[in-house]
C-alpha cells in the first residue's frame, strides 16, 4: 500500500460546546419567574414624592405666578432679608465651622486629659433648639442679668448660632476622621513629618469634605431659623417672610421671600450631597487613626478648650434657665401639664405618619431608581425650612379653597396640614436609618426566603420589617424629637387655642417673660438630649474595623 493512498481513521471528536451567544440567547427564551412589584415600588416612590415635595413645589410655582408689583417697600425688606441671611451665615456659620471642625480634630486625633468625656458631651448642645440658647442668653445678659453685655442683632444671633450649631461641623468632621485609616497618617511621619505636620497637612485635607459637608448644613440651619433671630431682631428671609405675612399682609412677598429660602436651601443640600460623597477612603485594611499624645500643658489647653465650649454653649444658658424655672411659683407649671399633653399628641401623631412615609421612601429607595428619587426628594424636604413649608401647604390649602374642594380651616384640617408639614420636613431624618437597617438584609436572605415559597409580601412582613424594626425605631425616635423642637411651622398652622411647648416659650420671651419661657424651654431641650448622646456614642462603634457595642 502507498503511502500517498493512506487515509488515517476518522476518530468521532465531542461536539462542541455551545456558544455563549447561543446560551444566552437559550437563557432568554427560558421562562424566568419574575415578581410583580416594580409598578407598587413606582407607585409608593410617586406617593412618597409628592408628599415631601409638593409644598415646596407650590411655594415656587405660585411665587412665579403671584399677581403684584414689588414696591420700595417690599424691595427693601427683601433687601434687608438677604443680607442678614448672608451675614449671619458668614459670622455665625464661619465661627460654628471653625469651633466644630476644631473640637472633633482635638478628640479624634489626640490624648488629653477628659477626651473621653467631651467626645460625647461635644455633641450635647444639639438638643437645645437654637431659641432656648438665645432665651438663655437673653436673660443673661438683658436687663436683671448677671452679665452686662446685652446680646442683642446680628451679633447675639451669630453668637448663638455658633453655639448651637457647631455639633454639625463637629459630627460631621468626626465621622469623617473616624473613616480615616492609619495609614495615610503613618506613611507622613516616616517621610520625617512631626505629629503637628502630619496633622495639619494629612488629616486636615482628609477631613476638607466632611468639614465642607458639616459648614453646609449650618448654613441650611441658620437660614431656615426663625425663633432665635425673631427674639434678636435681626432680619432674615425667615423673619421677613413672617413680617410680609403678618405684620405688611403681602402674601405674594411671602412667597417670594419662601421661594428664596427653598432655592438656596436645595443648592446648599447639594453641596452638602456632592461632598459627603467626596468623603471616602481608599481602600485597604483599615485601621484607627494614631492619637498624638499632647504635652501638659497642651492637653490642659485642649481641655480647656473644650471645656469652655460646653459651658457656652450648654451650661450656662441652659443652667440660667433652670434657676429661673425654679423661682417661679407652682402656679406657672400648671398650664405646662396640657402644653406638654398637645406637644406629645402633635409629635406622635406627626411622627408615626412620617414614620409610614420614611419606610415607604426606604422601601422604594432599595427597590427602584424612582425610589431613590423619592429619597433626594424627602431630603430636600429636610433641608427646606420649616415656615416654607408652612407656606407653601397653606397656599395649596388656599387653590384647594378657590377650587371648593375644602370650606373653612378647621381644627382637624390644620392638624393634618401640620402632620403633612412635619412628614415633608422629617421624612428624609426617618428614612435614612431605616434604610441603613434595610442593607442589613443580604441576598442570601431573600434566596432562602424565596426558596422556601415566600412571596414578596411575606418576605416583607416575616424578614425585612424585623430586621429594620431597631433603625425604625431609632428613626421615631429621632422624628419624634425634630416634631417636639420644631416652631415656625407649628406656629402658622397650629389650631387656635392650641400651643406645644416650643409654641409658648416663644411667646412667653416675645413678651419679654423669659422667667416663664424657662420651664417650657428646658421641657424641650430634655426631649432631645438622652437620644442625642445615645447617638453619638455610636459614632465611634459604627466605623470600620470595631465592633458594635466596643471600642
Amino acid at each position: 500500500m502507498s503511502t500517498a493512498s493512506y487515509t488515517p481513521p476518522r476518530h468521532p471528536l465531542p461536539p462542541p460546546p455551545p456558544s455563549r451567544g447561543r446560551s444566552r440567547a437559550a437563557a432568554k427564551r427560558r421562562p424566568v419567574a419574575r415578581e410583580s412589584g416594580g409598578a407598587l415600588a413606582f407607585v409608593v416612590a410617586a406617593a412618597a414624592t409628592l408628599v415631601c415635595a409638593a409644598p415646596g413645589l407650590a411655594v415656587i410655582g405660585m411665587a412665579i405666578g403671584a399677581k403684584g408689583e414689588m414696591d420700595a417697600t417690599a424691595w427693601k425688606l427683601l433687601g434687608d432679608a438677604l443680607l442678614g441671611t448672608i451675614t449671619l451665615i458668614a459670622l455665625g456659620g464661619a465661627a460654628a465651622t471653625v469651633i466644630g471642625a476644631g473640637a472633633a480634630f482635638l478628640v479624634s486625633l489626640c490624648r488629653f486629659p477628659g477626651r473621653g468625656v467631651f467626645e460625647w458631651l461635644l455633641a450635647a448642645p444639639l438638643a437645645a433648639p437654637a431659641y432656648v440658647l438665645a432665651f438663655g442668653y437673653s436673660s443673661l445678659t438683658w436687663a436683671g442679668g448677671p452679665v452686662p453685655l446685652p446680646l442683642t442683632g446680628i451679633a447675639g444671633a451669630a453668637f448663638v448660632y455658633a453655639l448651637a450649631f457647631y455639633p454639625y461641623a463637629y459630627l460631621s468632621t468626626r465621622a469623617a476622621l473616624a473613616t480615616q485609616s492609619a495609614g495615610a497618617l503613618e506613611a507622613a511621619r516616616m517621610l520625617g513629618a512631626g505629629p503637628r505636620r502630619a496633622l495639619i497637612g494629612v488629616a486636615l485635607p482628609l477631613a476638607r469634605p466632611g468639614i465642607a459637608a458639616g459648614a453646609a448644613l449650618i448654613a441650611m440651619e441658620i437660614a431656615a431659623d426663625f425663633g432665635a433671630a425673631s427674639h434678636f431682631g435681626a432680619t432674615t428671609v425667615t423673619t421677613g417672610l413672617f413680617r410680609a405675612w403678618y405684620a405688611h399682609g403681602e402674601p405674594a412677598v411671602a412667597l417670594r421671600l419662601a421661594s428664596v429660602l427653598l432655592i438656596a436651601a436645595f443648592g446648599l443640600l447639594f453641596v452638602e450631597r456632592w461632598m459627603r460623597g467626596r468623603a471616602r477612603i481608599a481602600g485597604g485594611t483599615w485601621r484607627a487613626p494614631p492619637k498624638v499624645k499632647l504635652s501638659a500643658p497642651a492637653g490642659l489647653a485642649a481641655a480647656m478648650f473644650c471645656g469652655l465650649i460646653i459651658a457656652l454653649a450648654f451650661a450656662a444658658p441652659l443652667g440660667w434657665l433652670a434657676r429661673l424655672a425654679a423661682t417661679r411659683p407652682a402656679s406657672d407649671f400648671d398650664e405646662l401639664g396640657r402644653q406638654l399633653l398637645n406637644s406629645f399628641m402633635l409629635a406622635g401623631i406627626g411622627a408615626a405618619a412620617t414614620l409610614l412615609v420614611s419606610i415607604a421612601i426606604a422601601a422604594a429607595a432599595r427597590a427602584s431608581q424612582a425610589g431613590r428619587a423619592a429619597l433626594f426628594a424627602a431630603s430636600a424636604g429636610y433641608a427646606a425650612p420649616g415656615a416654607a413649608i408652612a407656606l407653601g401647604a397653606l397656599a395649596l390649602f388656599g387653590a384647594a379653597r378657590e377650587m371648593g374642594l375644602v370650606g373653612g380651616l378647621s381644627a382637624g384640617l390644620a392638624v393634618f396640614m401640620l402632620v403633612w408639614t412635619y412628614a415633608s420636613r422629617f421624612a428624609a431624618a426617618g428614612a435614612q436609618p431605616i434604610e441603613a437597617g434595610l442593607l442589613r438584609i443580604t441576598p442570601s436572605h431573600t434566596g432562602a426566603a424565596r426558596l422556601l415559597g415566600a412571596g414578596r409580601m411575606r418576605r416583607i412582613l416575616a424578614i425585612d420589617l424585623p430586621m429594620a424594626a431597631p433603625s425604625a425605631a431609632a428613626a421615631a425616635l429621632i422624628v419624634f424629637v425634630e416634631i417636639l423642637k420644631e416652631l415656625p411651622a407649628t406656629l402658622i398652622l397650629r389650631p387656635f387655642d392650641f400651643d406645644t411647648l416650643a409654641v409658648i416659650a416663644y411667646s412667653y420671651a416675645s413678651d419679654e417673660r423669659l422667667a416663664q419661657s424657662a420651664a417650657p424651654a428646658l421641657m424641650v431641650t430634655a426631649a432631645g438630649l438622652v437620644p442625642i448622646l445615645l447617638f453619638t456614642r455610636r459614632i465611634d462603634t459604627a466605623r470600620p474595623g470595631t465592633r458594635m457595642g466596643g471600642r
